[in-house]
């Protein structure tokens, strides 16, 4: 996501005009005299500044509160259709666009499939394009009602002056994806790692949305974590902390696509649980197509149908995420485990009885007791969506105010 920088001085109006539309958004709806209330400002305040988002369509009033005697008072809700954020997921088997209405409701969305081949940035950037003008297209939506653009990518992000991804298994070093994007588009373009955005829709939206304390965990071909803490994301020093596939599971154990030794990711992501279905059974029928998404899908059907070597593979699975899970309890002390990304989602429900028995093995009993681990509840939609939560937060930060801006 792009730094802000901060005016010297600060400019009163926006904040008060954020802190209104803030608590419409969070409260979904609120009267004129609970925004008081609750924000702090005055009643003057609170008219002056909901007259601005009644005129300029930003803020409605859908309703009256009933009354128990005295004037009645109009409800106040976000406007859904005043403008419109992209997401967009940069996996490493499909790059996603979706487009939502102002409060995150999906509204259309088009995928690309991956090829090894194809993956150079500026074909990514073609891709954004294109879906960009599929999305809006099918809604009948103007680029000019997009405020801005949230991107998310499984690789690492370092948000310095220029904004780089580090995607080392695609040849990527320091790339400048949001510099390239702006040949295209001039508007704000936020980019992080897939990891942190998901964990900031599941924060918001999802499984973790009752909970200041969770990590939120991207099982795909690669796997990564987005730690929330004290109900804020944990970036460490150079936004790369939640690298939780390159922690060690196995001393001196499988060499990962980092280059180190025994990382969980050479034990649990998609290639290693296809490579280990070869090593078990070379002979499989599941191994006869090349797609990763394909194969995983079928390994957990031939599960369910009691296949021996595909209950080992996902007891293997299971066992090793359970132990990487454990450290991650021991560690950050969640009260919540989500468990998403695309192997994450096919394996997640028929894995589950055995992760919890080898978590609980693992982890310190105290800590372990106050954890509870939950599927994503957002499906493949969870990075697209919290790739557009990022750039509706600045919105609100805006105060609803929005650029100029268009397709180049």
């Amino acid at each position: 996501m792009k730094r802000i920088r901060k005016s010297v001085v600060p400019d009163v109006r926006q904040i008060n005009r954020s802190t209104v539309l803030r608590r419409i958004y969070l409260g979904q709806s609120m009267s004129r005299q609970k925004l008081s209330q609750h924000s702090g400002l005055s009643s003057a305040t609170i008219t002056n500044v909901v007259v601005e988002l009644l005129q300029e369509g930003i803020v409605i009033e859908s309703g009256i509160e009933a009354s128990q005697g005295g004037r009645p008072r109009s409800i106040l809700t976000i406007n859904p259709h005043y403008g419109y954020f992209i997401g967009v997921d940069i996996g490493e088997t499909f790059i996603r666009i979706e487009l939502f209405d102002l409060t995150l409701h999906r509204l259309s969305s088009v995928a690309y499939p991956q090829v090894l081949d194809e993956n150079q940035p500026e074909q990514i950037v073609q891709y954004i394009r294109q879906g960009v003008e599929a999305v809006l297209a099918e809604v009948g939506v103007a680029l000019e009602k997009v405020p801005g653009i949230g991107i998310g990518v499984g690789g690492l992000v370092e948000q310095n002056e220029q904004i780089s991804a580090y995607v080392p298994s695609w040849g990527w070093q320091s790339v400048p994806l949001v510099t390239l994007l702006e040949k295209y588009f001039s508007m704000p373009i936020y980019l992080d790692n897939a990891a942190k955005v998901m964990a900031q829709a599941e924060s918001l939206f999802g499984a973790g949305r009752w909970y200041e304390h969770l990590a939120v965990l991207l099982l795909g071909t690669g796997i990564g974590a987005g730690i929330i803490a004290d109900d804020a994301l944990y970036r460490g020093v150079d936004n790369n902390a939640g690298e939780w596939g390159h922690t060690t599971i196995e001393l001196d154990g499988r060499l990962c696509r980092c280059g180190g030794h025994g990382c969980l990711e050479a034990y649990a992501g998609a290639p290693a649980i296809i490579a280990r279905l070869r090593e078990v059974a070379p002979q499989s029928p599941i191994l006869q197509s090349n797609d990763q998404e394909r194969i995983i899908v079928a390994l957990v059907e031939a599960a369910r149908n009691g296949d021996p070597a595909a209950v080992e593979v996902l007891k293997g699975t299971a066992h090793y995420l359970g132990a990487g899970i454990a450290n991650l309890i021991n560690l950050f002390n969640p009260q919540v485990i989500v468990l998403g990304g695309w192997v994450g989602l096919e394996i997640g429900e028929y894995i589950l009885p055995e992760l919890h028995r080898f978590v609980a093995r693992y982890a310190l009993k105290r800590s372990f007791s106050n954890t509870t681990i939950e599927l994503s509840r957002l499906g493949q939609d969870a990075v697209a969506m919290g790739a557009a939560a990022f750039t509706l937060e600045q919105f609100l930060v805006a105060g609803g105010r929005q650029h100029s801006h268009s397709l180049k």
